[in-house]
C-alpha cells in the first residue's frame, strides 16, 4: 500500500485492502478506545488521549508523542454513513492547524474492505509529500490491526 501525492493539486490518494469487514474497519477508525491501539507504532509515534464526537459538526481530537515531542491533531465531523463513509477536517499543529480534509470511503469487497482515503487541501508540496509518506504508514498500521484475522477465522 502506497499513498500517492498530488503536489499540484495539494491531495494525496490512497487504497488498501484490510481482511475484515466494513463494519470493523468503520469501527477501527471512529473508536476513541480502538485508534491508540492501532494508530502509531513505538519506533515513529504513539497517539493518545483520542476525543471523537461522531456526528457532522461533532468535534475530534488525538495528541501523539515521539522522539522529537508532543503534537496534536484536531477537527470537526463533516459527514459520517456508518460502515461506508467518514469525513472531517484535518488541523495538525505541526502545520500551525491548518485545515484540510480527510475522507475514507469503506467497500465491501471478497475477503474484507477496501479502503480509499482521499485527503484535500494540503498547503504546500511539502505538506502533501509528508501526508503521502505518514498515510503509508497509518493505512499500513490499520491493515495490520486486522492480519491475521481471516485466518484465525478461517480455521476455527
Amino acid at each position: 500500500m502506497t499513498a500517492v501525492a498530488d503536489v499540484q493539486a495539494g491531495t494525496v490518494h490512497a487504497t488498501v485492502e484490510i481482511a475484515a469487514p466494513p463494519e470493523s474497519v468503520f469501527r477501527a477508525l471512529t473508536d476513541p478506545g480502538e485508534l491508540p491501539r492501532w494508530w502509531g507504532s513505538p519506533d515513529v509515534y504513539q497517539t493518545h488521549d483520542w476525543k471523537l464526537d461522531l456526528r457532522p459538526g461533532g468535534r475530534w481530537s488525538c495528541q501523539a508523542r515521539s522522539a522529537e515531542g508532543t503534537g496534536e491533531v484536531r477537527g470537526e465531523v463533516l459527514a459520517v454513513e456508518p460502515p461506508r463513509l467518514l469525513e472531517y477536517t484535518w488541523e495538525a499543529s505541526w502545520e500551525q492547524y491548518k485545515q484540510s480534509i480527510v475522507r475514507y470511503t469503506l467497500e465491501k469487497v471478497p475477503g474484507g474492505t477496501r479502503l480509499s482515503l482521499l485527503h484535500r487541501g494540503l498547503a504546500s508540496d511539502e505538506s502533501t509529500r509528508g501526508h503521502a509518506e505518514g498515510w503509508t504508514q497509518v493505512l499500513g498500521w490499520l491493515a495490520n490491526r486486522f492480519a491475521g484475522t481471516q485466518a484465525a477465522r478461517s480455521s476455527a
